[in-house]
C-alpha cells in the first residue's frame, strides 16, 4: 500500500499508524527501514521471551522495544486518536449506510452509494460539531 501511495500520489508518509495485529517485529523493521516512524500498539507482556538465540530475533525484540519508547509520545497518542476516527467512519458506512454488503453491481453504482453515504455522514458529523 505504501508502494501505490508513493507510485500515484508521489507522497511518502512520515508516520504509519496500525493496529495491534502488526506489532511484530519484521514489520516495524522494514517501516524504520524507509524512514517510516511504526505507530504500532506493543501487545502486554515481555518482549523476546527468556531466551532471544537468533541474530534475526534480536533485530525484531529491538524493533519492538523501539515502538514501545513511541507509544508515550505524543505524536503517537495524536496518530491512534486520529486513527479511532477513521474506524468510527468506517464502522458508520458499514453498518448504518449498509456499505458492509452492498446490493449493487458495478464501480459506478458503488462509488455513487460510497459517496452519498459519506456525505450523509459528513451531515451527522456536523450535527454533533454544532451542538456543542
Amino acid at each position: 500500500m505504501l508502494d501505490e501511495l508513493k507510485r500515484r500520489h508521489q507522497l511518502v508518509p512520515a508516520t504509519c499508524g496500525t493496529d495491534k495485529g502488526y506489532d511484530s517485529g519484521p514489520f516495524m523493521l522494514q517501516l524504520e527501514d524507509r524512514q517510516i516512524e511504526p505507530h504500532v500498539p506493543v501487545k502486554e507482556g515481555k518482549i523476546g521471551g527468556v531466551h532471544i538465540v537468533r541474530w534475526k530475533d534480536r533485530l525484531k525484540v529491538a524493533a519492538r522495544k523501539r515502538m514501545w519508547r513511541r507509544m508515550r509520545s505524543v505524536g503517537y497518542r495524536l496518530s491512534q486518536r486520529t486513527r479511532k476516527k477513521l474506524e468510527e467512519a468506517f464502522g458508520w458506512l458499514k453498518t448504518i449506510a449498509r456499505l458492509g454488503r452492498t446490493r449493487l453491481v458495478g464501480q459506478w453504482k458503488i462509488r455513487q452509494q460510497l459517496q452519498t453515504a459519506a456525505a450523509a455522514y459528513n451531515l451527522v458529523r456536523l450535527g454533533k460539531l454544532l451542538a456543542v
